[in-house]
């Protein structure tokens, strides 16, 4: 298993590639003029359960970067193709009448190490969370094929926190190439579905749930399923 702070130039490249999507996302947050009609924005996670440092931001993706981000958090980004095709991933709608997204930095776990990223989404879907559940399980290893291949392992959960009534998933998607590790936390309750995510380089303590991960997800199932 890689130390977190031994991470290769492509880990960096492409948390530093997440970095300027968050970067252009809070620009671009500045612009929005007021949240579309309907939206699932009144169902915002409060800045205060993110695990960031004083003073850090959180920031909330604006719609015109939202088909970007989700699909770093599904595992499903555009124009991807998954072999095999029955384990691609479930998506998440990246209509802002229908999805709301907030993410921040947290504090690097070591020093020069590139900082972990918390991200909660809130959104509507006409899946089932059991379908995402069963697909995960059978589907412990697969391909992504956009840009360049990358090799797919996931492992599933034990010890997610439960909500009461909605149902709950966990699982750790690692992707071999640059070497990122996404621990996702999902509770869904009729047709509103809430993630609470922590991306990192690397692979460390990936079968452990991150006890700020976890508040976080607490918060953001708190919020999005009232």
């Amino acid at each position: 298993m890689k130390n977190v702070a031994e991470v290769t130039d492509g880990t960096r490249r492409a948390l530093g590639a997440a970095a300027a999507v968050l970067a252009v996302a809070a620009v671009g947050a500045c612009a929005v003029d007021g949240d579309p009609v309907d939206s699932m924005a009144h169902r915002s996670v409060a800045a205060s359960a993110f695990p960031v440092e004083p003073g850090a931001e959180v920031t909330t993706i604006p719609p015109a970067q939202l088909s970007a981000i989700v699909g770093d958090i599904s595992g499903l980004p555009v124009g991807a193709q998954i072999d095999p095709p029955d384990c691609a991933p479930q998506p998440i709608s990246p209509l802002a009448t229908d999805t709301a997204v907030q993410t921040a930095f947290g504090r690097a776990p070591a020093p020069g190490a590139p900082p972990p990223a918390y991200t909660t989404v809130i959104t509507r879907t006409g899946d089932r969370l059991d379908d995402l559940a069963a697909t995960v399980t059978r589907c412990r290893h697969y391909t992504r094929h956009s840009a360049v291949p990358v090799a797919i392992d996931q492992r599933v959960l034990d010890d997610v926190p439960a909500v009461s009534g909605a149902r709950v998933f966990g699982y750790v998607r690692l992707e071999s190439s640059p070497g990122v590790a996404t621990t996702l936390l999902v509770a869904q309750r009729g047709n509103i579905r809430v993630y609470a995510t922590r991306r990192i380089a690397g692979d460390a303590d990936a079968d452990a749930v991150d006890p700020a991960l976890v508040r976080l997800f607490t918060a953001a199932a708190a919020e999005g399923l009232r």
